[in-house]
């Protein structure tokens, strides 16, 4: 299957084996298709590979394209430390899902303005930094998800009562992302709208059992500078201080209880895998910042014997703050 075709629908799903063809002109049909992230993490599971991404800091429709290109499954559009406004994200988002490639916004808080304004780019989810209490995570949840149409759904179609939130209907960028007509986006959505939070506190952590157990939280996602800060150590030592790392395993056995994901920021090859063989399930491979400043500081340290300038030490070597 090819990377455009697995977010089409009509093309079967990991987790759905419903045939049927959907009867587009009747809202209360339910559609037991997976499509965007929520397809490609369901089809990672068999057989069982690591879902692997890239950060985008950098504003850009065009360096959005060439990163989708490159193969990844998904690509985080930051807004929240990124140089990336409300319009500079619509056309990240656009042009990285025309590549097949998923992608995830991460908003600058957990607040319903954002959430609603990454959704209704076409996002395929959001990323939610500073999650600290379940309250929260169900607060999220909410923002992310219509309310559900209960009144004009067949209860016994349904495996389960449908998730409910208070997410604006209105957008008619997100329907055309995803391929779909507009009754078909607003019907679906709530099953395919990915919600993932970064566990990146002291409280976060304490409470992030409670955290992944709220009904509609898909991924616990690491964010391990911060959470060293937290807990009072330097934030780029995190590899190397054994109580973050007793940490981080303390979250990814919260999510993976709860029948979650569970992300982790990654700089380089060999962080994604010994993550996932650790166990986590996505992870991201350094980012757009990362990549620009690492190739500019080796390439220029190569000519040292010949520049006697003082380029190389202004270059932020692979130096990321997220």
């Amino acid at each position: 299957m090819d990377r455009i075709s697995r977010f089409l629908p009509g093309f079967g799903a990991a987790a759905g084996t419903d045939t049927t063809e959907p009867d587009t002109n009747n809202p209360g049909v339910f559609c037991d298709e997976l499509l965007g992230l929520q397809r490609v993490m369901a089809d990672a599971q068999n057989p069982k590979r690591p879902v692997i991404g890239s950060w985008m800091m950098f504003p850009g429709a065009s360096l959005a394209r060439m990163i989708a290109q490159m193969g990844y499954d998904f690509i985080v559009v930051d807004c929240e430390h990124g140089n990336i406004d409300d319009a500079a994200m619509h056309a990240s988002v656009g042009a990285i899902a025309a590549e097949g490639c998923s992608p995830l916004v991460r908003v600058p808080a957990p607040e319903y303005a954002y959430v609603k304004r990454a959704l209704d780019t076409g996002a395929h989810g959001i990323l939610a930094p500073f999650m600290n209490t379940a309250e929260e995570a169900r607060k999220l949840v909410s923002y992310a998800k219509f309310p559900a149409q209960a009144k004009s759904i067949e209860t016994s179609a349904l495996a389960s009562a449908p998730l409910s939130g208070v997410r604006g209907v209105g957008s008619p960028f997100a329907p055309a992302v995803f391929r779909q007509t507009f009754p078909e986006y607003v019907r679906t959505a709530n099953r395919n709208t990915f919600v993932a939070v970064q566990i990146e506190t002291l409280p976060g952590l304490e409470n992030c059992e409670e955290i992944a157990k709220v009904d509609g939280i898909d991924m616990l996602f690491i964010g391990p500078n911060d959470l060293a800060s937290s807990m009072g150590y330097p934030s780029h030592l995190h590899e190397s201080i054994p109580e973050v790392q007793e940490a981080i395993k303390r979250i990814l056995a919260a999510a993976h209880n709860a029948g979650k994901y569970a992300g982790m920021f990654c700089t380089e090859a060999a962080h994604v895998r010994a993550r996932f063989e650790q166990g986590f399930d996505l992870m991201n491979l350094a980012g757009d910042v990362v990549a620009l400043t690492q190739w500019n500081a080796t390439e220029l340290g190569k000519l040292s014997d010949i520049n006697k300038g003082k380029g190389k030490e202004n270059v932020v070597f692979g130096q990321t703050y997220y």
